[in-house]
């Protein structure tokens, strides 16, 4: 048994990316936090970690280095992201962009992170979609907003009854890439505790807020 945090994927969220940032922002930022730190640990769903992550894609040089526990910024980042090996660089680039968010919340709220394995605690970030409302970050999709309440609601059904219904919600993770949402890593999730024989209760939600116009989830459940 143990819990599992859904939180958002939008480096937007993250410390020290938009200077302009709202006091709401900031909250919100503090609640993810918060749901971090009621663990000790947490486990993603994959079975390494990164060498480093970054924010690279994002056009910050800034990233975390997680074979030391290192936050790095500017020349030091880059010159540690020019020191890995082929075999290390590959891993990093090939890491999904909601994983290096996650570490980034998780190494900002002083909580140990870890592989599939490493906690019963699953930490699990999530994008909904990108374009589910006239001015989001991309071109509106017919029925992404009806997309992202299937798939809060699949999320948050039946609380704490361990009843969540896993194979409507890797339904819906199938269809997140023609809605611009990422939902890969709660695909991998699902599957590994699906996989273990697991039961999921619904998620308990600390917030549901627009943010640039992107729906955003944080929130926890259990699993059996």
């Amino acid at each position: 048994m143990g819990r599992f945090a859904i939180i958002p994927a939008a480096p937007v969220l993250l410390d020290d990316i938009d200077r302009s940032e709202s006091d709401r922002i900031g909250r919100l930022r503090a609640t993810i936090h918060g749901v971090l730190r009621a663990q000790d640990s947490w486990a993603l769903p994959v079975e390494s970690l990164p060498p480093v992550a970054g924010l690279g894609g994002w056009g910050i040089d800034r990233g975390l280095d997680t074979r030391n526990g290192r936050l790095l910024a500017g020349t030091d980042w880059v010159q540690t992201v020019e020191s890995l090996t082929d075999t290390e660089r590959d891993l990093a680039e090939a890491a999904d962009s909601a994983i290096i968010v996650a570490l980034l919340h998780a190494h900002a709220a002083g909580v140990t992170v870890g592989p599939v394995g490493s906690s019963a605690n699953l930490l699990v970030p999530i994008d909904l979609s990108g374009a589910s409302a006239a001015d989001a970050p991309l071109a509106p999709v017919d029925g992404a907003a009806d997309f992202d309440s299937e798939v809060v609601s699949a999320l948050t059904a039946t609380p704490g009854d361990f009843a969540m219904d896993t194979d409507a919600l890797l339904n819906l993770c199938a269809r997140a890439e023609s809605m611009h949402a990422n939902l890969s890593v709660l695909a991998a999730g699902v599957r590994l505790l699906v996989d273990q024989g697991a039961r999921m209760g619904g998620v308990e939600l600390d917030f549901d807020e627009r943010i640039h116009e992107v729906r955003s989830l944080c929130g926890t459940g259990s699993w059996t």
